[in-house]
């Protein structure tokens, strides 16, 4: 009996010895915007740093992100745009590490693949309402549009020709983040939407040049930011390691592998 305890007690032991260590996670919340980029350096980083795994979970949205990080519930965030006065109190660090195209695009049952900065204007404030009008079929333009506050359109009203100025017709769907949006252009005909191209690029949809130029094209103009958040006290360790990652030349390829541009 006592041979038999003695063989037990040395196999558990040696699977204690052989087992793994658990690696380190580090969930980063907030934004849909530029999601993909982030998964694409998050893998990257653990190519590199094997005991430390990155987990992006969906969107939570820039300002919930902040509330979050600010609140002490994750230790570090994601945002698409700067943090505002009313957030100064959190005591967070802002980094941007990556540029981000903001594209509109559509449903591949359009057939387009340009449009003028004045065609868009014209069909958001609906003075165009067939695409047989800008180059496509005979069909009722269903215009996408992101709510007030959204990054994306934050840049587009600050950025591309004309935006502001415009009302942006009642008859548009108002969605709230880029997964939603193209999960909706995607499935419905005739439709056109903006979000950030890193993660439009991974859907069935037609990303459209816009006065001819592509999102990749040196004279695109339409960009958002991709920073990370967390508050100094958690500035070390598997934190410490990632933000220096980001913010190095090691992730530049994988963050233009994804759609973005490194930030500079």
């Amino acid at each position: 009996m006592r041979k038999n305890q003695c063989v037990i007690l040395i196999l558990v032991i040696g699977l204690f010895i052989s087992a793994p260590a658990t690696a380190e996670e580090i969930t980063i919340v907030g934004t849909g915007s530029g999601i993909s980029i982030l998964k694409n350096v998050g893998s990257a980083f653990t190519q590199k740093n094997t005991d430390i795994v990155i987990d992006v979970p969906k969107s939570i949205g820039s300002g919930n992100g902040i509330k979050a990080v600010g609140r002490d519930e994750y230790v570090i965030g994601r945002v698409a745009r700067q943090i505002k006065p009313g957030e100064m109190n959190y005591g967070l660090s802002y980094i941007p590490f990556a540029k981000m195209p903001i594209v509109f695009f559509i449903n591949k049952s359009v057939g387009i693949k340009n449009l003028s900065t004045q065609q868009v204007c014209d069909i958001y404030s609906r003075k165009v309402n067939n695409w047989e009008s800008v180059g496509g079929k005979n069909a009722k333009i269903k215009v996408v549009r992101r709510e007030d506050g959204d990054s994306s359109l934050s840049i587009l009203l600050e950025m591309f020709p004309g935006f502001k100025d415009i009302t942006i017709t009642s008859r548009s769907k108002i969605m709230f983040n880029d997964q939603e949006t193209l999960d909706l252009v995607q499935k419905k005909a005739d439709t056109i939407a903006f979000g950030t191209y890193g993660n439009a690029r991974n859907y069935q949809v037609d990303i459209l040049d816009i006065n001819e130029k592509n999102p990749e094209d040196k004279g695109y103009a339409y960009f958002g930011t991709l920073a990370l958040i967390f508050k100094e006290k958690n500035w070390k360790g598997g934190i410490r390691k990632f933000v220096e990652f980001v913010t190095s030349e090691a992730s530049h390829d994988a963050i233009r592998n994804a759609g973005g541009i490194p930030f500079r």
